[in-house]
This record gives C-alpha cells, sequence and structure tokens, in this order.
C-alpha cells in the first residue's frame, strides 16, 4: 500500500530537518540512520560521544541564519586558534601571515615572491595556489598538504577548490606578518555548549513525528512520482533530496542521464579517529600536518566536551589504505607535544566517512549545476553539501533549506 506526503524529504540531518521546519505543507522524512543528524550530529563508543571529525559552525557566509540555530541551544564562541605543524615547529595559521617562523631561506625568498605574486589564471587549483603564492610557498604547504587532503593531483582540480578556505595574500600579510591575522571562512566558531547530540535532541525535536527512522531509501520513480525504501512505498507531488548526488542519480527512473554521469563526479573519503586523552597540554584548536611524515592531514581538540577530546582527520582510499594505529596516533600526537607518552591516550575509536568533500573538476562543472537545475524543473530540490554536491558550511545548508522551504511553498500544487 503506497503512503502518499505532498513534500518528501530524503535524509534527516541539518538540510532535511531545517526544510521541514521551515514548510507550512504536509511533509515526511525518510531517514535510514537510528537518530537525526547525519554527520553532523555523534556516535558513541566505549561510553564516550564523538563527533565525526572537526564539524564547526559558522555564520560568516550566513549570519541571517545565527539567530535560528543558537537560539534552540547556547553555543559558545571560539576565536580560531590554529596552526601548521611544519619544519618540527608549530606555526600560526595563516602560513602567509606568519613568516618570521620560518627558516630564513624559505621567509626571504616566499615575502618576495609574495610582493610580486599575482594571480595569473590558470585553469587548475596547482596553476592558481603557484601564481597567487608563489612556488616556494606553494611547494612547502600547499602542495603537500593539499595532496594529503584531496589524495589527487592537484593539476586535475579546478581553480577555487577550496572555496574561500585559504586566505589570500593581501598587503597587511605582506607588510604585517606575525601578526594574528584573522582571515579565511572560520576566523570565529561556534560550537553548541552541550556538544553537537543536544543541540540535535532540540533542533530535530519539532520534526521527529514526521520523521521515519531506519529506512533506507532504494528506488526513485521520477515519471511515477514514486519513493521506494526498504520498507515501503510513498508516493509525493514534492521532493527535496539531501542523500548524496551521485547515489541519488544511480538511484534515479524517469530521468535520463549519461550511464557514466554518477561515477564521474568525485570525493574524498575521510577516517576519522577519535581520542579520549588523560589531560589537554597544548592550547590551540587545531593544526594541520602538511608533512608526508604522517597520514593525517589534521589534528584538533573539541571544544568543551567535558573530558579531553582530540581527533586526527586522514583521507583514506576505503578499499586500499591500511587501517592506521593507536600507535600511529601517539607518534604524531608525541611529536605535537600534545602527549608525553601513549599511556595519555585513554581511548580509541575510528569511523570512516565515505564522502567527505566534494572535488571540483571539469566533470562537475560539465554535469552539477546543469543537473540540478533540471531536477528542480521536475519539482525536485537535491540540497546540502551532498545533495547539492558542493563545498559548504552546515549553516549556509539551514539557509538553502530555508529557501528552498520558502519556495516551496509560494508554489502552486
Amino acid at each position: 500500500m503506497k503512503k502518499h506526503t505532498e513534500i518528501l524529504i530524503l535524509g534527516g540531518g541539518i538540510s532535511g530537518c531545517t526544510s521541514a521546519r521551515f514548510l507550512q505543507r504536509p511533509w515526511q522524512i525518510l531517514e535510514k540512520e537510528s537518530l537525526p543528524g547525519g554527520l553532523s550530529t555523534q556516535y558513541q563508543s566505549g561510553g564516550f560521544w564523538f563527533d565525526f571529525g572537526g564539524h564547526y559552525f559558522h555564520f560568516m557566509q550566513s549570519p541571517e541564519i545565527r539567530d535560528l540555530l543558537t537560539g534552540i541551544v547556547p553555543f559558545n564562541r571560539y576565536r580560531r586558534r590554529s596552526k601548521i605543524w611544519l619544519f618540527q615547529r608549530l606555526i600560526p595559521f595563516p602560513l602567509q601571515s606568519h613568516l618570521e617562523n620560518l627558516p630564513p631561506r624559505y621567509r626571504d625568498q616566499i615575502r618576495s615572491e609574495l610582493a610580486l605574486s599575482r594571480d595569473s589564471g590558470g585553469d587548475s587549483l596547482r596553476d592558481s595556489l603557484r601564481s597567487t603564492f608563489g612556488p616556494t610557498l606553494y611547494e612547502i604547504f600547499f602542495h603537500p598538504f593539499m595532496t594529503k587532503y584531496y589524495r589527487r593531483n592537484l593539476r586535475d582540480m579546478s581553480r577555487g577548490m577550496e572555496k574561500g578556505s585559504i586566505p589570500p595574500p593581501s598587503t597587511q600579510n605582506r607588510r604585517k606578518s606575525g601578526q594574528d591575522n584573522q582571515q579565511g571562512y572560520n576566523p570565529e566558531f561556534f560550537y553548541p555548549t552541550g556538544g553537537l547530540r543536544r543541540f540535535w535532541e532540540s533542533y530535530a525535536k519539532p520534526q521527529l513525528q514526521g520523521i521515519r527512522l531506519r529506512e533506507t531509501v532504494v528506488r526513485v520513480d521520477l515519471q511515477g512520482r514514486l519513493v521506494e525504501t526498504d520498507r515501503h512505498t510513498y508516493s509525493f507531488k514534492w521532493l527535496i533530496n539531501t542523500i548524496p548526488l551521485p547515489q541519488f542519480l544511480s538511484m534515479l527512473s524517469g530521468f535520463p542521464l549519461a550511464s557514466e554521469m554518477p561515477g564521474c563526479l568525485r570525493h574524498s573519503s575521510t577516517r576519522v579517529t577519535n581520542m579520549v586523552l588523560a589531560r589537554r597540554r597544548r592550547r590551540f584548536h587545531w593544526v594541520y600536518l602538511p608533512e608526508a611524515t604522517t597520514p593525517y592531514y589534521r589534528m584538533g581538540y573539541y571544544p568543551n566536551a567535558g573530558v579531553c577530546k582530540a581527533y586526527l582527520e586522514e583521507t583514506i582510499v576505503p578499499t586500499r589504505s591500511r587501517l592506521s594505529t593507536e600507535s600511529d596516533a601517539a607518534e604524531i600526537l608525541a611529536g605535537l607535544g600534545v602527549i608525553r607518552e601513549k599511556s595519555e591516550i585513554l581511548y580509541f575509536s575510528q569511523r570512516t566517512i565515505p564522502i567527505s568533500y566534494v572535488q571540483f573538476d571539469k566533470a562537475w562543472f560539465q554535469n552539477v549545476p546543469a543537473t540540478l537545475e533540471r531536477l528542480r524543473r521536475k519539482k525536485v530540490f537535491s540540497i546540502g553539501r551532498y545533495g547539492s554536491w558542493n563545498y559548504t558550511s552546515m549553516a549556509v545548508d539551514a539557509l538553502a533549506a530555508r529557501n528552498c522551504a520558502e519556495f516551496i511553498n509560494l508554489e502552486r500544487s
């Protein structure tokens, strides 16, 4: 027997639940997990609650959504303290503003290159970064870090891939090296006082009666306006999708696609190593790890966690990467001065995020914008970081979800 709803929402994360919060028509959310929240909530292991890596709220690009989210539960506000581990020392981020921490032969060369640098074009991420920051800074930081981060040749990735996460070298950067210049998309960040799980307990509460948990979508028929799950079949008039776009496209019928289309959209996979530490020995929030001596690209502390919790992130190929060990984690933490001996790691847990960061290349520009527009013409809105196959923050996703709901509210049935 078919179940009917006017608006069907696939996925109960920040985008799906925010859409439901603003919709003024009947809706239903289908969520495959046992709790709403997706990757922006927490999982339990060994009696501890852990995040899926360093997920924080940034409102610089979406200040209008701040009151909505921070009004749900109390949030703490942080001024970023991030570092880069390079030449066996911790250097404040961004590196281009703290060149006095580099060996003289690099420092002087980078300063002269930054004074002359211009973004002279080039279609690839490699060409853009090299022309903007100069060859020396590119070679000692951007190339090793981003190659580790994306596990892909930077020549094959499009310029602007970092989506504003890298502060450009301004006149202030060049003339006032050494100052703590707060730049980029996250010079300040927000985190729920009680942790992400407490945030989600409150944020999703008004929607809980309309969320069907542990229900996995297996097929979407746009021509018949049907969604099949492992439990039921639903009919709908409007569809809001937050499932990763390649996966969603592979489920579609009644929507012609090139057979290779879902497979040509690239992404990174991340393994998150979560730990409980005996004490906190460092005061930074996170540190970038460009050097090839470790597989991890970032280490950080979770804010206001009660006990001291820390994480390490590494980009992996799920079917081929060696599983990192507690000894691997202890080695890098000891090098950073985060621990003095392995026994300070009191608990160790790992989770793999199969799809973490979308990668922009020619295939993205050739396929994604046009596909999203074709879906919209079918009254299907594919939103969120993964549904729109983009690089966005949780706050930006919430804003886009609100806008999507308000658009549907104004449309005729």
